[in-house]
């Protein structure tokens, strides 16, 4: 089927999920008039994570999407509430049949309480997520189970996965045999339901470690490792658009990437680093996808084959941080701005070392924990502009560092306030990883303690978004087998 990049109607994702809510599919669909996406981050980025990636989000409710991370880390700009008010506010016969009382407010035509109602907490057309109560106009905070994905969306490591709006895409990854896989699906965090990515002709080949960006009205799904002997890095991907349920192939971009960082800047897809598939040898330089063509990223001031950083995506540039060139530990710092297609050297701060937390909090560029040759490192810094502060260690999480993809998440709560999740906590055995963490509120440089997922399942590999108003986790290994258990945290 023909592609087609126009924003989505008001309406027209609402026939996509069963027992559709029109509150959630309002959010999902008004993010097409901005961006959202993880870098996971790193997430971001994110991405994305990462932990991911980025942009506003007019359906997230003062909070921040996450963009990327993506599983790819990242972090973004929150936005307004995206849910619209039908029938008026205020007390009265204005759109209510009767008179409401001092302690209610009109809202859709009925009188109810917004202390204490779960679909107008707070404000009219402000809804709870599924599971989650409303006390004191508030929704309650804190970790909720999932409910069971759709028959046939098995358990699974390695899979692609970012934030649309208030709802995560999955796809591919490896089932319990290692065997790659080509099935997606869509979770609402809002309503608690699954629905699946159709297959169609067009779709990308079964593959782990792809990555994948939400651009506000389709998703890009590009790279990874191949089902092969080889397990080489792909070059290939596609594009799924929600409002058909149709796959668009891709072109072959330039190079070939498994797990490439990766965010949407507004006009173009851009995916930095990776490696090159089984023999993970780090990748230099980016791609640039701008839904048309792809064209290479300008290689002066690149940092170059670098594995681990911390990173984190501000909307427009992608911040990087330390990493690892071979076997040796770096300290340097750089971004790239998209829109000038050009890289700068910053300044330094910390010491070198991989693996640490990368996260924009609305202002800053936070950098926390990581490995040096010895140990973990329970410290960290943010840069505005080009200065560093050091951040306070009272209160902070364990030592800890983030292993891309495999644990670890980093993404912003609300402008200057930052959660850092999971991640392994010894240096000399890697298999020890954390469920718990802490939010750091740099205005006030103070941490605050968040408990560890209930569960208490490692969740190696597993999908960790941030959707900029909860954190879904859900599947990957646990003691050396699949779960399929989900949570989700709501701060």
């Amino acid at each position: 089927m023909k592609h087609r990049f126009a924003a989505l109607p008001l309406l027209g994702l609402c026939w996509l999920l069963p027992r559709c809510a029109l509150t959630d599919h309002y959010q999902l669909a008004s993010d097409a008039a901005g961006m959202s996406n993880g870098a996971a981050g790193a997430g971001a980025a994110g991405n994305v994570a990462l932990s991911g990636t980025a942009g506003t989000d007019p359906g997230a409710s003062g909070a921040s999407a996450n963009a990327g991370g993506s599983a790819v880390g990242g972090s973004a700009v929150g936005g307004s509430a995206g849910i619209a008010e039908i029938g008026g506010a205020g007390t009265g016969t204005g759109g209510c049949a009767a008179k409401c009382t001092a302690a209610q407010t009109c809202c859709s035509a009925a009188c109810v309480d917004t202390a204490t109602d779960p679909k107008n907490c707070g404000a009219c057309g402000t809804q709870c997520s599924e599971g989650r109560a409303c006390a004191g106009g508030t929704c309650s905070a804190g970790w909720v189970s999932m409910s069971a994905p759709p028959s046939g969306f098995v358990s699974r490591t390695k899979a692609a996965a970012c934030a649309m709006g208030s709802s995560v895409f999955i796809w591919g990854g490896s089932d319990a045999n290692n065997m790659a896989l080509d099935t997606g699906a869509i979770y609402s965090a809002t309503t608690d339901t699954w629905v699946p990515v159709l297959k169609s002709a067009g779709m990308p080949t079964p593959r782990t470690f792809a990555t994948c960006v939400w651009t506000g009205s389709v998703v890009i799904v590009f790279g990874g490792t191949d089902n092969k002997m080889t397990q080489a890095a792909l070059s290939s991907g596609a594009i799924y658009d929600p409002r058909d349920m149709s796959w668009t192939p891709l072109p072959n971009a330039p190079s070939a990437r498994s797990q490439p960082v990766g965010y949407w800047d507004g006009t173009r897809a851009l995916f930095w680093g990776g490696t090159n598939g089984l023999q993970s040898a780090a990748i230099a330089g980016a791609e640039r996808f701008n839904l048309t063509s792809w064209a290479s990223a300008s290689g002066g001031g690149d940092p170059g084959a670098v594995v681990f950083p911390a990173y984190a995506f501000d909307g427009s540039v992608l911040y990087l941080q330390g990493g690892l060139i071979g076997n040796t530990r770096q300290d340097r710092v750089s971004s790239y701005t998209g829109s000038a297609d050009k890289w700068a050297t910053l300044s330094k701060s910390l010491t070198a070392r991989w693996g640490a937390f990368g996260v924009w909090d609305g202002s800053r560029f936070l950098v926390w924990g990581g490995s040096d040759s010895a140990m973990l490192h329970k410290d960290g810094a943010y840069m505005t502009g080009s200065t560093w502060t050091t951040m306070n260690t009272t209160g902070a999480p364990s030592a800890r560092m983030l292993w891309a993809r495999r644990s670890g998440w980093a993404f912003q709560v609300k402008p200057g306030v930052s959660a850092f999740l999971g991640g392994q906590i010894s240096a000399q055995n890697a298999a020890l990883l954390s469920a718990d963490g802490a939010s750091y509120d740099a205005g006030t440089n103070q941490w605050q303690a968040l408990a560890g997922w209930p569960s208490g399942e490692d969740h190696e590999y597993g999908v960790g978004v941030w959707t900029g108003q909860e954190f879904v986790l859900w599947s990957g290994n646990s003691g050396g087998n699949l779960t399929g258990t989900g949570e989700r945290l709501a701060l």
